[in-house]
């Protein structure tokens, strides 16, 4: 096209040398397990409700240094450890485990147990899965 415009006397287009700017591809998605089980942490089998259910999610703060009540719970509970060091004490089982942020929790089913805040606060958002209207915790003891 040059050699046409020095020929002709048209006007030349002008190319550039430099390669055009790299378009950048956006972030990826990660995505990381974080815990996959059949089991509650008390080794029991998950239990969900027979029949129409709903989903209900929460946010449970415990002060440092405090406890939830001693309770059960009819159906799985599921519990991510937002911040926090969290023990849970398993007062059926004589057990106790530790839970710090960025863990999951598959809470024991029927039997008694609390949470415990260890070394400041925990912040822990809870699911539940239970029929409709209905709560999944108990300060007496679930009957089967």
């Amino acid at each position: 096209m040059l050699l046409w415009a020095v020929v002709t006397g048209a006007p030349a287009a002008v190319v550039s040398a430099q390669p055009e700017a790299a378009v950048s591809e956006p972030p990826k998605m990660v995505t990381t397990p974080i815990l996959r089980t059949r089991l509650t942490s008390s080794n029991q089998p998950l239990k969900f409700p027979q029949g129409d259910s709903e989903l209900v999610a929460v946010a449970v703060d415990i002060p440092s240094g405090g406890a939830t009540s001693i309770h059960q719970h009819p159906w799985s509970r599921f519990a991510y450890v937002e911040k926090g060091h969290l023990r849970v004490i398993n007062h059926d089982t004589g057990q106790a485990k530790d839970f710090r942020p960025g863990e999951v929790l598959s809470e024991a089913v029927g039997q008694s147990h609390e949470g415990r805040a260890i070394d400041g606060p925990v912040r822990l958002i809870v699911f539940d899965i239970v029929p409709p209207g209905t709560t999944n915790i108990s300060a007496q003891p679930v009957k089967e």
